[in-house]
């Protein structure tokens, strides 16, 4: 696991970008403290993750729940966390029940429009001979 934890990154653009937005003025932001920062990330994410698959692991479930998560931030004493993280879950599911609406709409439209899609295709498949009469091929 040592090995396979050590090439564990996150992208240097996403590191930066979030220091600047947690920044007030950006600062410039040095190399290392970009590395620091994505290992403290990589090795919280680590911690949270084998908590709550102890969690999971107790309940006899193969598959880590949010609740599972949210259990082991508390009980790691990231209780401070765990509101905002609902709040985003929930404006996530939100827009996922949206996209999913949208997509149905479409669905329910595109019908009529294939059928107008299949006629424009059998007439581009036709070619007119000499004598200007369709020939299918």
């Amino acid at each position: 696991m040592s090995d396979e934890v050590d090439d564990l990154s996150f992208p240097n653009a996403v590191i930066t970008r979030l220091m600047n937005e947690a920044l007030e003025g950006s600062p410039t932001i040095s190399k290392e403290a970009r590395a620091a920062m994505s290992r403290a990330a990589l090795t919280f994410i680590l911690y949270i993750s084998t908590t709550a698959n102890q969690y999971a692991s107790s309940a006899k479930r193969k598959t880590v729940t949010v609740q599972d998560i949210f259990k082991a931030l508390q009980s790691n004493q990231f209780d401070m966390l765990v509101e905002p993280l609902q709040e985003a879950l929930k404006d996530y599911q939100e827009q996922t029940r949206k996209k999913k609406e949208e997509s149905a709409k479409k669905q329910q439209n595109q019908p009529e429009s294939t059928v107008e899609n299949d006629e424009n295709d059998e007439n581009e498949n036709e070619i007119e001979n000499e004598d200007n009469e369709p020939v299918v091929e």
